[in-house]
């Protein structure tokens, strides 16, 4: 009887050992799928993030170019009337030179 219990005893401690490995795979399968599935999170959360500044940037610029917009147009139409008032003055400008050129001249 002691044969067959110390048999008994060696096949459990096998098993054990079998058990013991078996789930030393199984938690090292487990640990490389949990690292895998954190990379590939990771991976996706910078996809959405670069892709979410993006479409903050787009918005943003639209916002900027919609705000400088009518101050712009109100910039160009300022020069324009500068412009004008420039040309209005033009022949003054030219005719006050030319005096000044003669005279310039007359007194050598």
């Amino acid at each position: 009887m002691t044969v067959e219990m110390v048999k008994s005893i060696k096949e459990a401690e096998n098993r054990a050992e079998e058990i013991i490995r078996e789930a030393r795979q199984e938690g090292k399968k487990v640990q490389k799928d949990a690292q895998r599935r954190a990379e590939e999170l990771m991976e996706k959360t910078v996809i959405e993030a670069e892709e979410e500044a993006g479409n903050l940037m787009k918005k943003a610029e639209e916002e900027a170019r919609s705000e400088s917009e009518p101050l712009v147009n109100e910039r160009e139409e300022e020069i324009k009337h500068l412009k004008e008032k420039a040309a209005e003055r033009m022949p003054e400008a030219v005719a006050l030179i030319k005096n000044k050129v003669v005279k310039t001249d007359a007194d050598y």
